[in-house]
């Protein structure tokens, strides 16, 4: 009967560990993390609000031809995250990372646009994110 109960005890002991050292985030929701971080884990696509006040914005950079074209973050098929708000201040970055996988930092604009594609970010960073993994220390 001891043993029994001992190894109950064990059992509730370790998946209370297991629990304990689990994510404690919903699927799909913001970390904290930033892209490519150390531990090699990066937010899913789409817009994530930081606890600073800032936004990052992950996926692919689109120049999408529409009210007079602007650039977008995307899913890659169709769905837009972001629009970018100060695309002069980074035309060089903007046209060099076309269609690429794209992590962008920046502030939630709130002022009024004519875009109506979603919601629009003014950028600080923007950086090409990629899956390949850098040499090895």
């Amino acid at each position: 009967m001891n043993a029994r109960i001992l190894a109950l005890t064990l059992v509730l002991v370790v998946a209370l560990g297991l629990a304990a050292c689990s994510s404690d985030g919903e699927p799909g929701t913001d970390t904290g993390g930033a892209a490519g971080d150390a531990a090699g884990l990066r937010l899913a696509p789409g817009w994530h609000e930081m606890e600073d006040g800032t936004v990052q914005v992950i996926g692919t950079l689109e120049y999408v031809d529409l009210e007079g074209g602007f650039y977008a973050v995307t899913d890659g098929a169709g769905e837009t995250f972001a629009v970018i708000n100060n695309e002069n201040g980074f035309a060089t970055d903007l046209q060099a990372l076309l269609g690429k996988q794209v992590s962008v930092t920046g502030a939630r604009f709130d002022g009024m646009s004519i875009r109506m594609a979603g919601p629009e970010v003014i950028v600080e960073a923007i950086d090409e994110i990629s899956d390949t993994p850098g040499a090895a220390e």
